[in-house]
């Protein structure tokens, strides 16, 4: 029965994959690492017990593919029209300064030590180097709950362009085949024929995945419903490999426009068990890729570095250029800096068409699985580390953008006065905006903060007395008043700018009440050490307002349900953590 012998490599692979992951929760690591190092561990640089991994690529293949899917679903075509500016200047001027400055110092390395290398390769290795890892990158920010964040689209808009230049990057280095005759016009003629079939799959998408969406999920069968959640992201993923585009940025595409559907909801939870399972199949391949001498590598891994370096400072910079604050900049920059999946097929044609033999295409195969291996690490790393790096870049112009003023006139309550009741909101989501209806309402003065532009163009139209800036920056919150403010309310998702943001708040105005939003019970002990005066934990609201509703149906007294309510707040933190061996089986008892 040897043709089943992969089963018992996937069971291999599955043991020592979950021994791992256990062991690097014990010491605080993501998953993920756990996952990539059962690959080094079975694959040719450890015990190369793992041998059929034409079968385990085909499998990880597939998990990226569920990735972008579900990522997908929970964007739709509208939230890409506001990425549009960022997908495509920030991605194609990502591709082009990266793969042109890793490519002139990839060239000035190996000369320098009397190893030179030709231009092609030098271009192979820079333009190679120059694409991050969307399945890394994507997972890592959706399990950090910060693909929504500012960093976070940024991220997604860059990943969703250099999935789209894969193919045109391959036609360009295909012509650098030693022997082959250049020709522009051809080259021209094959992403023109490209984008043309693009544009059909598209819109067939739009008019056909709605229709069927609904077809399957009106037919109330599971079985209907695992199936054809399958067959649509596989089904649309096929067609795009079928004009040349990348699986993955076809399952992406279909998965946004399902996402405009109410029905996207059901297809997310159906395929996300296998999401799960083979995307841990597609980190584990990554590992198994791995064959690299020990010797050779210490110095691979000081390339990963510079690479690294080289990689966050390019997309820090086009991210500023675009009118990003340094904080924000800096984050994405980091989650970007890893080179990625797709880097695996534009180093095998660089093989393939003979410009690179074995022995560099290994080494490049390890600085790419180094610097997925410590990208963690970097995302996990960020958020501090920007915020202490953040002050050094202000002096830069292109950090001090604000958004202009638009003709539209103001209401009254962006001009606030010292001693008024004025109350400085800083966020402008859900929970800002209808802070802000209710602030209107009873007529209180108020001023909102926030960071993402469109949103201050489009609010400030309507009269909204709101602002461009950062909350981390001083100047940012003394102009929307914060300084003589009688309250601030911070709800932005990003823990870390919220807590320096409350730590400037109480420099600028120390008498100033403090509410800040968070959205784990994990962080409000941090932001009360910050300064705030009250913190609401979303999780912990929803779960209050679960039990106030049954009690009222239930037609208890509502003293009562209030005297409940103010138990848990006061003493919820603690019974939340309590070991569940410990925590009593009763109700809530008053003090």
């Amino acid at each position: 029965m040897h043709q089943y012998d992969f089963l018992g490599q996937l069971v291999l692979i599955g043991a020592l994959a979950i021994a791992n992951i256990l062991f690097f929760q014990k010491i605080k690591v993501p998953p993920v690492i756990g996952l990539i190092v059962t690959g080094i561990m079975l694959g040719p640089s450890g015990f190369h017990v793992a041998r059929d991994t034409g079968m385990i690529s085909t499998l990880a293949e597939m998990g990226v593919v569920l990735l972008l899917f579900t990522i997908g679903l929970e964007f739709s075509l509208e939230d890409l029209r506001k990425l549009q500016k960022i997908v495509v200047f920030g991605g194609t001027l990502q591709i082009l300064l990266t793969g042109v400055v890793i490519a002139a110092f990839a060239y000035w390395l190996m000369d320098s030590i009397g190893k030179g290398i030709g231009l092609e390769k030098a271009l192979i290795l820079g333009f190679s180097f120059s694409v991050s890892s969307t399945a890394l990158c994507l997972k890592i920010l959706t399990d950090r709950d910060e693909l929504t964040m500012p960093h976070g689209k940024i991220s997604l808009g860059i990943l969703i362009f250099q999935d789209m230049a894969i193919v045109p990057l391959m036609i360009g280095l295909s012509f650098m085949a030693p022997g082959k005759a250049s020709s522009l016009e051809s080259a021209v003629e094959e992403i023109l024929l490209l984008l043309l079939f693009s544009i059909v799959l598209f819109v067939a998408f739009r008019m056909l995945m709605p229709r069927l969406v609904r077809i399957i999920t009106s037919l109330h069968a599971g079985e209907v419903l695992v199936l054809g959640a399958l067959v649509l992201c596989f089904g649309a993923a096929y067609l795009a490999s079928l004009i040349g585009l990348s699986l993955a940025l076809g399952a992406f595409v279909a998965g946004m426009v399902i996402a405009s559907t109410d029905e996207s909801h059901r297809i997310s939870r159906t395929i996300d068990p296998f999401r799960e399972a083979l995307t841990s199949i597609f980190f584990v391949s990554v590992g198994l890729l791995l064959d690299v001498k020990l010797i050779d590598l210490p110095w691979l891994v000081v390339v990963a570095i510079v690479v690294l370096i080289v990689k966050g400072s390019v997309m820090t910079a086009i991210a500023m250029g675009l009118g990003f604050p340094a904080r924000v900049s800096l984050m994405a920059g980091m989650a970007l800096a890893q080179i990625g999946e797709f880097s695996f097929v534009l180093a095998e044609t660089g093989v393939n068409i003979g410009v690179i033999d074995h022995h560099m295409f290994q080494s490049m195969l390890t600085i790419i699985v180094v610097t997925m291996i410590v990208t963690p690490a970097l995302i996990s790393a960020a958020p501090k580390f920007a915020a202490q790096m953040a002050p050094v870049f202000r002096f830069i112009p292109l950090a001090e953008k604000v958004a202009p003023k638009p003709p539209a006139p103001l209401l009254s309550g962006s001009i606030v006065c010292k001693g008024e009741i004025h109350a400085a909101i800083i966020g402008f989501g859900l929970s800002g905006r209808n802070l802000s209806a209710v602030l209107n309402a009873t007529n209180l003065a108020y001023t909102v903060l926030d960071i993402d532009r469109q949103i201050v163009r489009k609010f400030r139209r309507k009269g909204e007395p709101l602002f461009y800036g950062d909350c981390t920056e001083a100047k940012s919150l003394l102009r929307v008043g914060v300084d003589h403010a009688r309250s601030v309310v911070i709800v932005i998702p990003d823990e870390q700018a919220a807590m320096q943001c409350i730590q400037l708040v109480r420099k600028l105005n120390s008498e100033a009440f403090i509410i800040v939003r968070s959205r784990s019970l994990d962080s409000v002990e941090r932001l009360y050490r910050a300064g705030a005066d009250a913190v609401v934990t979303e999780k912990f609201e929803t779960s209050i307002q679960i039990f106030s509703q049954l009690l009222k149906h239930f037609r208890v007294a509502p003293g009562t349900i209030l005297e409940q309510q103010e138990i848990i707040r006061k003493k919820g933190d603690a019974i939340f953590r309590e070991p569940a061996g410990e925590a009593g089986g009763g109700g809530t008892e008053p003090p």
